[in-house]
């Protein structure tokens, strides 16, 4: 199709015009056929295109929910840290494909490329999975006030290693990677843990330990809010407050309320061992009175049976 396309060309360049309209004519005719050449190319050269299913970013703190100073939920790494990119990609373009390189390029103008030698071979409608890993550049050199945009490629070769496409999904109108200070996150990782602390079943039964737990309250609000306005390091100061607080609140509890309960189990324990030994006394004399009955009816008998032997002895008569 392509030299059809470019004999028609050819012929119509070395046509002699004898006027004026039939060269506009073989100027519009040129740019006609020009114009089918290149959508025909392009409909043979890519009849479909395989495709960026899917992404997930690894080990982020995504899972831990809203970032209040981003407004959102972000997918979030501490700065010298690794990051990794788990790509899935399916193949739907109408032929087997080479996968060649996975790469993720960020607005902070920088790439980062998994290269695949040999490529990967993918047949039609495969589906695999590919990574890319990083690591997350300090916040001196890419800020930390706002989120970050980035745009996922995955390019394809041919037998002897030609680009023959790339494939590409952009994350850039919504952004949602965040580069976080050390302090941010220990911020956020303080929060987190204190939101998973609540008061015991029943709540506390010290007022001293109410008292505690309200000031750790107070502590997370004032944090909570520090953190909203990008104070990340006074936020985590009164964070780990809070934690310190509430663990206050438990050795509390358990030193005042526990004490109070074990010195009712001591009362507890010395009544039974009261009735116990009062048991044992009744016990005892009971015992005894029936001894001294048994001593009595035994005295009783022996009386009796001496009377029996006193009537039984003969008379003496006197001569």
């Amino acid at each position: 199709m392509y030299f059809r396309y470019k004999n028609i060309i050819y012929a119509l360049s070395n046509t002699k015009a004898s006027k004026k309209g039939d060269a506009m004519k073989r100027i519009l005719v040129f740019a006609i056929v020009a114009l089918g050449l290149l959508l025909a190319s392009t409909s043979v050269m890519d009849p479909a295109k395989a495709r960026i299913a899917s992404i997930s970013w690894l080990g982020s703190v995504y899972d831990w929910g809203r970032d209040d100073y981003y407004g959102t939920s972000v997918y979030g790494y501490e700065e010298g840290s690794e990051a990794t990119l788990w790509v899935r990609v399916e193949n739907d373009f109408g032929r087997g494909i080479n996968v060649s390189e996975i790469i993720v390029g960020f607005d902070w103008d920088a790439n980062y490329t998994t290269s695949l030698a040999p490529s990967v071979t993918m047949t039609v409608n495969e589906i695999r999975y590919f990574t890319v890993t990083f690591i997350v550049p300090n916040v001196t050199d890419v800020s930390n006030k706002y989120l970050h945009g980035y745009t996922v490629y995955v390019e394809h070769v041919n037998a002897t290693g030609g680009l023959v496409g790339t494939m590409r999904r952009a994350y850039t109108t919504n952004p949602d990677f965040a580069v976080y200070s050390k302090d941010q996150m220990d911020a956020r990782e303080m929060a987190r843990l204190n939101d998973q602390l609540s008061p015991p079943i029943g709540g506390f039964n010290s007022t001293t330990a109410k008292l505690v737990w309200s000031q750790a309250a107070n502590e997370t609000n004032l944090a909570d809010t520090l953190y909203a306005h990008g104070d990340f390091s006074d936020a985590k100061t009164h964070y780990s407050n809070a934690l310190s607080l509430k663990d206050q609140a438990f050795i509390v509890e358990k030193s005042l309320t526990g004490g109070v309960q074990d010195a009712q189990l001591a009362l507890i324990e010395a009544q039974a061992k009261s009735f116990e030994a009062t048991a044992n006394y009744l016990n005892g004399l009971s015992n005894m009175w029936v001894l001294i009955g048994i001593g009595v009816v035994l005295f009783a008998i022996g009386y009796i049976i001496r009377g029996f032997a006193t009537l039984r002895k003969p008379s003496i008569v006197s001569a």
